[in-house]
């Protein structure tokens, strides 16, 4: 796995595919790369594609001791990732690599030609659009979640998974994947408080200068159409596209169309 060192000491480990125009994937939390092997799979017969592992996942470096409890320091190393590799004609992000892929092109340091949102998990979005109750219902479940977490019941993430991924979800899983999401709980505790601290407002969205592609499935809590409606139809270029019975694993679930909407996404945003 290629790996970037940023600053004195901290490591950015990204899996590369195929050549071509630039697309750089950003995956969800708890998560790896390899979330994205499929999808990078079938791009790399006609493009570059970068799937980095977000900090403290993989072989990157997490956030160092002391360091504000935000978003700030994994949008920074996306864009020093970036400031090696290239400008990407698409920056796509699943989930919580949505919420980081969409601070990056707000915060301006860097402009990819597109920005692609798989069901992000923007929950404070709901209330710069005016939707209270659902942000208030939203940020009680993973109050609840970090609570659980905190009393030290070893199976507190259950309740994400089964927000995000529908009831049962989670028991459905294999042991494997079980224990991966136990064993990094404190690593998306980490990422959930630091996305309930990100601030949007509809002026930043409509500022966007790139095309925002925004996908959501069907089966998902509304909240989540919710937030993929309101980006898409604040963002100057914005598109929604629903994909009929997806979850919220709509990325490893609709490999193709994924990989074919990233594609077409990319097209439009060259040379």
């Amino acid at each position: 796995m290629p790996t970037l060192t940023a600053g004195s000491q901290d490591v950015i480990a990204y899996d590369e595919y195929g050549a071509g125009p630039l697309v750089l994937l950003l995956h969800g939390s708890p998560g790896t790369s390899k979330a994205w092997s499929k999808v990078a799979e079938r791009l790399a017969d006609r493009f570059r594609v970068i799937a980095p592992n977000l900090p403290g996942y993989g072989e990157t470096s997490a956030a160092p001791a002391g360091a504000p409890p935000d978003n700030a320091y994994a949008a920074r190393q996306v864009e020093t990732l970036l400031a090696e590799v290239g400008t990407p004609r698409v920056l796509a992000g699943h989930s919580y690599g949505g919420v980081i892929a969409l601070r990056v092109a707000l915060g301006g340091a860097v402009a990819p030609r597109a920005l692609a949102l798989f069901e992000p998990v923007a929950v404070p979005l709901l209330e710069a659009l005016g939707e209270a109750e659902s942000f208030a219902a939203s940020k009680a479940v993973f109050d609840r979640y970090i609570a659980a977490f905190e009393r030290g019941e070893g199976g507190a993430v259950r309740s994400m998974v089964d927000y995000w991924f529908g009831a049962g979800a989670y028991e459905r899983m294999a042991p494997p994947m079980k224990e991966f999401l136990i064993a990094h709980t404190a690593h998306n505790v980490h990422d959930v408080r630091a996305t309930f601290r990100e601030r949007y407002t509809t002026e930043a969205l409509r500022r966007l200068p790139m095309p925002v592609l925004v996908v959501c499935g069907t089966r998902g809590p509304e909240a989540m159409a919710r937030i993929c409606r309101g980006i898409a139809s604040h963002a100057a270029q914005g598109s929604l596209v629903t994909l009929e019975k997806a979850t919220h694993a709509l990325t490893a679930t609709h490999v193709d169309a994924v990989a074919d909407m990233i594609a077409a996404l990319a097209e439009r945003a060259g040379p």
